[in-house]
């Protein structure tokens, strides 16, 4: 097997084979991220993740930019990467976050800010799933399972459950 220099153009895919080369975004996903935002803190990994592969995270970073209005190859992929939005949020979620030629960046952004930014009201929500959440007809592995998103959400949004609440939740 030969070697070939990292600068050489036949060993140096362009971002955008990169990212046409993903098909079935969806398929990457289990599941859609909605506005309850349950599943953010998973959607966010796995879609930062499909960006860094693809060599495209520049697009919701904010760090890549089109040189001007007619940079064809930077405006497909970033019309590649919102279509993985489209793929992979609920329809629900849509409506709020796009708008009219928004970016990727803008779409990421707007997420961000749904589910990180507004912590206060995100906490007080999850406080009370958390303090509501019971058994009933769940095994106790998947009552255990959601518990423990719902911990790891608080902990996100900077409201930690101390490991007695978490057994004490758990025996109740």
């Amino acid at each position: 097997m030969s070697i070939v220099p990292a600068s050489s153009s036949s060993a140096v895919l362009s971002t955008l084979t990169m990212v046409c080369s993903l098909t079935n975004v969806y398929n990457q996903f289990s599941f859609k991220l909605n506005v309850d935002g349950s599943r953010y803190k998973l959607w966010r990994q796995i879609f930062s993740n499909m960006c860094r592969g693809t060599m495209c995270y520049g697009h919701i970073s904010g760090k890549s930019k089109p040189s001007g209005n007619d940079d064809e190859e930077w405006f497909s992929v970033d019309a590649r990467i919102k279509s993985w939005f489209y793929s992979t949020c609920d329809p629900g979620l849509l409506q709020i976050i796009s708008s009219n030629e928004c970016t990727a960046k803008e779409l990421w952004d707007k997420i961000e800010e749904l589910f990180r930014n507004n912590k206060m009201s995100r906490m007080l929500q999850l406080q009370d799933q958390f303090r509501n959440t019971k058994k009933g007809s769940h095994s106790i592995t998947e009552y255990c399972h959601t518990l423990k998103n719902l911990v790891d959400d608080l902990k996100d949004v900077d409201s930690p459950i101390i490991e007695i609440d978490v057994v004490m939740q758990i025996l109740t």
